[in-house]
């Protein structure tokens, strides 16, 4: 198990790209190297140890060392997700603002959160008590020479029927976008004419652009 760590942690400091989606943030907390590239996790006995929580407050993003551990999330719910970096490759041209489906939404991550540079944020008010802030919801870490895409949407059921967050228009075209600007440090897909707006929600139910998407 370390040297295949240690091999994947060569590849991805060499220029590999990595695509990291919802629930991968959560396990291999032993994992040094997998925590600087992922930037921020949840659970798994992570706390103030692993590094400060970051949230959007006042215009900027705030790294809180104060104690606490790791990772919440409530019941399912619609949110709003707001792009923090307009100009980056993977959000250039998309609404600044957009509704997203029913999902699972991490909040209260924290971890190294090095390199990172935080494309968007979605406010998320815990049941728990804690504060309600603006978490990061989608951001990128460089890690040597490569490139992380981390997207904390898509939570998937055991249920195959329930994959409603998966069919957000949104969540395809952003994993699509985050996923070659991995691969390459570029975008060149353009803007689909389907992606949800302010306000405004769209659906692929059969996991594809409709026709005449762009």
């Amino acid at each position: 198990a370390e040297a295949t760590r240690s091999k994947f942690e060569q590849f991805v400091a060499g220029g590999g790209g990595v695509v990291v989606v919802h629930s991968s943030v959560v396990g291999m907390d032993d994992w040094k190297g997998y925590n600087e590239m992922i930037g921020l996790g949840a659970w798994n006995g992570r706390n103030e140890k692993d590094g400060p929580y970051v949230y959007w407050q006042n215009d900027r993003f705030v790294y809180d060392y104060s104690p606490g551990w790791a990772g919440y999330h409530g019941l399912q719910h619609p949110s709003t997700i707001i792009h923090r970096n307009i100009e980056h490759p993977i959000l250039k041209g998309l609404p600044e603002e957009w509704e997203h489906f029913k999902d699972e939404l991490y909040a209260h991550l924290r971890g190294p959160a090095r390199n990172m540079d935080i494309l968007a944020t979605t406010y998320e008010t815990p049941e728990d008590g804690r504060e309600g802030r603006h978490e990061p919801i989608l951001w990128t870490v460089q890690y040597g020479k490569g490139n992380v895409f981390v997207t904390l949407l898509g939570h998937a059921g055991n249920d195959p029927e329930l994959r409603y967050a998966m069919e957000c228009t949104g969540f395809q075209v952003t994993l699509l976008r985050g996923a070659e600007w991995a691969a390459t440090g570029k975008v060149t897909q353009g803007v689909t004419k389907d992606f949800p707006d302010k306000g405004i929600r769209t659906l692929r139910k059969d996991f594809k652009a409709p026709f005449k998407a762009f």
